[in-house]
């Protein structure tokens, strides 16, 4: 089964990095785990530990509890930087949706 992409991702092309924002942007209230940030992702496990160190040190993600050994994490909506992506998002968004219903911008 082949996921469609979201407008975000095809905006901003589908990296990694991307895929990984994307995918918590989407589900901002939830906090995961590494393992599921990477299979709801779509991206390996492997990628994701090669980025997730740099999205913590930018702030961009945070840690929220611990379930037994796993960290959860979810996106850090107090950033400035995350508060833009949320809004970048929710417009690319609304011209995409006018895009596919043919509705004038």
């Amino acid at each position: 089964m082949v996921k469609e992409k979201s407008f975000f991702v095809e905006y901003f092309g589908d990296l990694p990095r991307i895929r990984i924002i994307d995918f918590l942007i989407d589900n901002l209230p939830y906090d995961f785990s590494l393992v599921e940030i990477a299979k709801g992702a779509g991206v390996a496990y492997t990628t994701l530990m090669d980025i997730f160190p740099d999205l913590l040190k930018k702030e961009i993600v945070k840690e929220t509890r611990k379930v037994g050994k796993s960290r959860m994490y979810q996106l850090k909506k107090e950033n400035p930087a995350v508060k833009v992506m949320l809004a970048v998002d929710l417009k690319i968004s609304e011209l995409g949706i006018k895009q596919v219903l043919k509705i004038p911008a």
